[in-house]
């Protein structure tokens, strides 16, 4: 059981959320770090001065991310440890090693994720989209708390998408066992859970007193190969594949670009809990970083309990559930 805070606690709390918040020194936790957006975040935050750990499923595409920063700025901080946020199993592995090795955090962006054509599971049988992009946050964020820096303001940060506004959580049936399978109906239900957890993440730490604050940030449409390499986003025809670079060149940013609202959202000094970020232009597609929208079912009180407890209940991980 936590003890209550004291209204003058939470106050002072609430005041902290605005503290300045310069990486230089700070750990920082990346999941996803060998490619892609957060590959980006590693380099941009490893270059002021942060101490970055990649948490990556595949050891040998982490170390040539990590060749590849070193070539740029020799003296950065990287460190790689395995993690598959996917499997349970590895995620408390990972929490355990990072006790053990560090024990000290200060900003955690749940970055990792999927998107796949077809219906896939992992070991337990969670349908795999809201297993990674989803689940092994939730997990990730509550074995890692205990050791976030408690005398300084410090951050979780949480990877959105635009695809967070259509989505829908059936808490009967998450997994898709008795449902018809739909790959992107799939991967919108994990980015709602994420935008609904980040919100009632905030709430919990704020009502605790915490100098942690939880948001968010999307990259709208990035030229990445998260897609790609499963297929989920690739044309089936020649002329839909020229189509599609073409319109990637015009409509779709850059990695670098792309990878902005999150940087902002883990060091900007501005930026308060429940925060969502993203491109300011059409359709937030791409653009200068800036207050992103976000659905209001992320915001609804009653619907984030009903995403908590059943995170809780998956994933086999509690924290924060008497608040």
């Amino acid at each position: 059981m936590h003890s209550k805070p004291s209204s003058l606690q939470i106050e002072k709390s609430l005041h902290e959320r605005n503290m300045p918040m310069s990486v230089s020194d700070k750990t920082v936790v990346i999941t996803g770090a060998n490619a892609g957006i957060g590959f980006q975040a590693a380099q941009k935050l490893a270059g002021s001065g942060a101490r970055i750990l990649m948490a990556c499923r595949s050891v040998e595409k982490a170390k040539q991310a990590r060749s590849d920063i070193l070539s740029q700025m020799s003296d950065a901080e990287i460190e790689i440890l395995p993690l598959d946020v996917s499997e349970p199993s590895s995620v408390r592995d990972f929490a355990a090693r990072f006790g053990e090795q560090y024990g000290k955090l200060d900003v955690l962006i749940n970055n990792a994720g999927i998107v796949t054509p077809h219906l896939a599971r992992n070991s337990l049988g969670y349908e795999l989209h809201l297993a990674t992009n989803y689940l092994g946050a939730f997990a990730l964020t509550g074995l890692l708390l205990p050791f976030f820096n408690k005398t300084a303001a410090t951050r979780v940060v949480n990877v959105g998408s635009l695809a967070h506004r259509f989505g829908k959580f059936d808490f009967e049936d998450p997994n898709w066992n008795n449902t018809r399978y739909n790959n992107w109906k799939a991967y919108a239900r994990s980015k709602i859970a994420t935008a609904s957890f980040t919100m009632e993440l905030n709430r919990r730490l704020q009502k605790l007193g915490s100098t942690t604050i939880a948001l968010s940030a999307h990259p709208g449409f990035a030229a990445t190969d998260m897609g790609r390499k499963t297929g989920a986003t690739t044309p089936k025809t020649a002329f839909g594949r020229w189509y599609q670079s073409k319109m990637e060149a015009w409509v779709v940013a850059v990695p670098e670009r792309a990878a902005e609202p999150i940087i902002h959202a883990a060091s900007a000094d501005d930026v308060c809990g429940g925060d969502y970020y993203g491109p300011t232009g059409l359709f937030e597609i791409k653009g200068r970083t800036g207050k992103a929208r976000i659905n209001p079912l992320a915001k609804n009180i009653e619907f984030g309990r009903q995403v908590w407890a059943v995170s809780e209940s998956l994933t086999g991980v509690s924290y924060l559930s008497d608040l």
